[in-house]
């Protein structure tokens, strides 16, 4: 076979590859938002290849991976199955404890491990920052359009006392 054309079959090889599991991942998202009846955050990566230092050198890793594409398949795939979609800024997210609020690079000390210096919590850091997410996407929505919370048989809140008075 002559280069050219041995070029040519695999110029669109890596392009559909891309495609393909963007929409196999988006796929996976929205089914399973459905069927846990719930919403789903993303972060909101407008303009992150001009505001990350140092892009250049991590665009070999992670520039050509179309991030505006699969948000893409997921937003229309959800509006398909009726589940809300919302963005969420993306600052510090990795950073932040989802557990007591205190954000500081030392938090994340390994690219996988996030460590506390506050309150000693301890999680995956991915797991962490998903954490994160999820919260910013409840907490800046108006209480009129946040889903309904999940609610086991029990109340699990504290007693209150009625005070009637003098």
């Amino acid at each position: 076979m002559h280069a050219k054309k041995h070029l040519k079959k695999l110029s669109g090889k890596e392009r559909r590859f891309k495609n393909d599991t963007n929409h196999c991942i988006s796929k996976q998202i929205v089914a399973e938002a459905k069927g846990t009846q719930s919403g789903i955050a993303l972060e909101d990566l407008t303009g992150i290849r001009d505001r990350t230092p140092g892009y250049k050198a991590l665009a070999a890793a992670i520039g050509k991976w179309a991030f505006y594409e699969i948000a893409m398949y997921i937003r229309y795939k959800a509006h398909m199955a009726g589940i809300p979609v919302y963005l969420v800024d993306p600052h510090y997210t990795s950073q932040q404890c989802s557990h007591c609020g205190y954000t500081s690079r030392e938090n994340r000390k390994t690219q996988s491990d996030f460590f506390c210096i506050k309150c000693g919590h301890t999680d995956n850091a991915d797991i962490n920052a998903a954490k994160n997410i999820a919260s910013r996407a409840d907490v800046n929505q108006p209480i009129a359009l946040r889903p309904e919370p999940k609610r086991s048989g029990r109340w699990k809140g504290k007693p209150t006392t009625s005070v009637v008075g003098s």
